[in-house]
């Protein structure tokens, strides 16, 4: 039977226990993150997925927005703590990415597996698994944009028939 380890590494990062708090839409926020850090049983959390356009956005307001204060505050017990960013754009996911870094966030995860309609049709979430070379030009610019470790969730495939798991970990491992 295989064990679950009691710690893993996100760059040089520990994680322990190796556990990550799930991004739920509605409800990982900072007060919810903090309950579960306190409970002990989760070694990374995340932000709920966060608009990419709604974080540059807020960069142009040159002030934090709503998206910015409702889905990137945090407090430092929160580390190791992840942003999770969705988006299809490129450029402006690299924007969001990097200014994540600059709030303090340890990673940033790119939200591939979102199915609600809403973020498929703008091809966010699991709507970009339709475009693999769009994947990898999304993974080449947050890469090489920002210094913090990235990481990447994602479904087997956008339905029963197209399934691009292999493709999405070559692309992953591919940028590093």
């Amino acid at each position: 039977m295989l064990s679950v380890p009691d710690q893993f590494s996100i760059g040089s990062t520990p994680i322990i226990p190796s556990t990550v708090l799930a991004p739920m839409a509605g409800v990982t926020d900072t007060v919810f993150r903090r309950l579960i850090r306190q409970q002990g049983g989760c070694g990374l959390i995340m932000t709920e997925f966060t608009s990419s356009h709604g974080v540059v956005a807020s960069l142009r307001r040159k002030k934090p927005s709503k998206t910015e204060k409702r889905y990137l505050v945090f407090e430092p017990e929160e580390h190791p703590i992840s942003a999770q960013l969705f988006g299809a754009d490129p450029a402006v996911l690299a924007d969001a990415a990097r200014h994540c870094e600059d709030l303090g966030f340890d990673f940033v995860d790119i939200n591939f597996g979102c199915p609600v309609k809403k973020v498929v049709n703008c091809n966010g979430g699991s709507g970009c698994l339709r475009d693999m070379p769009l994947v990898d030009r999304l993974l080449k610019a947050v890469r090489s944009s920002i210094k913090i470790p990235l990481t990447m969730k994602f479904r087997t495939g956008w339905n029963e028939r197209e399934l691009v798991y292999r493709t999405m970990g070559q692309l992953a491992e591919d940028n590093g």
